[in-house]
């Protein structure tokens, strides 16, 4: 019998021991592995926080250099003199390869604001639809800043395909 209680002793003590151990050394660092835990989970959330707000300031980045970029193409397509001859040599040679006839180009008075001028032009043609819608989109893609100010169609009498119109077309310079 005596063999017998001496495991159990070893067994009860074992235990014993395991419990004061758990009690003294794990019970507290259980508390501590919560506490690291909830500290992990509000990192994570803080770091997800700064990411999105990381991929915010990408975006407003991309955006200013987009912005940038188109800024200096629209500067660069409004030269510091009024260089008339090769724009009107273009709008010409686009209205030749539309088909439109009679051309009448006319420019008014130079008007200007500060750094900035503008050269309105009268231009007066005939055509069919088809070939004034081509010359006016066409005049709008010009990589100088141009814009269409007013069009005017009118239907010929004589010819029913035929359009007689006058536009006025504002071409922008820099004052030097």
């Amino acid at each position: 019998m005596k063999q017998i209680g001496k495991p159990i002793h070893v067994a009860v003590g074992t235990m014993v021991i395991a419990a004061a151990f758990a009690a003294g050394v794990v019970a507290p660092n259980m508390r501590n592995l919560r506490t690291t835990r909830q500290r992990i989970s509000n990192l994570q959330g803080d770091l997800q926080m700064l990411n999105l707000r990381v991929e915010k300031a990408m975006r407003v980045f991309e955006a200013v250099r987009n912005r940038e970029s188109a800024l200096a193409r629209f500067n660069a397509a409004i030269p510091k003199r009024v260089q008339l001859g090769e724009f009107l040599e273009e709008v010409d040679r686009l209205a030749q390869d539309a088909g439109l006839k009679n051309k009448n180009v006319t420019p008014s008075e130079v008007f200007a604001q500060r750094d900035l001028g503008c050269l309105p032009i009268q231009i007066n043609f005939s055509g069919e639809f088809s070939s004034v819608y081509e010359f006016l989109e066409n005049v709008e893609k010009l990589p100088r800043v141009a814009r269409v100010q007013q069009v005017e169609l009118v239907a010929d009498d004589e010819s029913p395909n035929e359009l007689n119109s006058s536009m006025t077309l504002h071409v922008y310079f820099r004052n030097s």
